[in-house]
């Protein structure tokens, strides 16, 4: 009797069918773990793009504190920043200073708000 001991071309198939399934999904997933990287890193940019403005916004006088329309920020290209001041009667100012992004076509905005009284 003689003993065949091996794999078959089918147990060969699939093995090759599923080592292929999981290579593609694995690199898919380092693929999109690498734009989750990139996105991450351009947030915390215009994170540090607002802070930086607010940072220059808060050594100014009062009264020189105004509106900046949306504008290119040096530097960074990808990037545009814009300042919103509105004054309130009680000598109290309210900054909000965004900074955009463009992310998958869509216009990503990220926020800093302070507020700046007279005295």
């Amino acid at each position: 009797m003689i003993s065949r001991s091996g794999f078959t071309l089918l147990e060969v198939l699939i093995a090759t069918v599923l080592f292929t399934v999981s290579t593609i999904v694995i690199i898919g997933l380092f693929g999109t773990g690498i734009i989750g990287g990139f996105d991450s890193e351009n947030t915390s940019i215009a994170m540090n793009l607002a802070q930086q403005k607010m940072e220059e916004i808060r050594n100014l006088a009062f009264d020189d504190i105004v509106d900046e329309a949306k504008a290119d920020v040096t530097g960074f290209s990808e990037f545009q920043r814009e300042v919103d001041e509105t004054e309130s009667p009680t000598d109290l100012k309210t900054i909000t200073v965004t900074v955009y992004r463009t992310y998958k076509g869509d216009e990503i905005s990220v926020p800093i708000t302070t507020y700046i009284s007279r005295n």
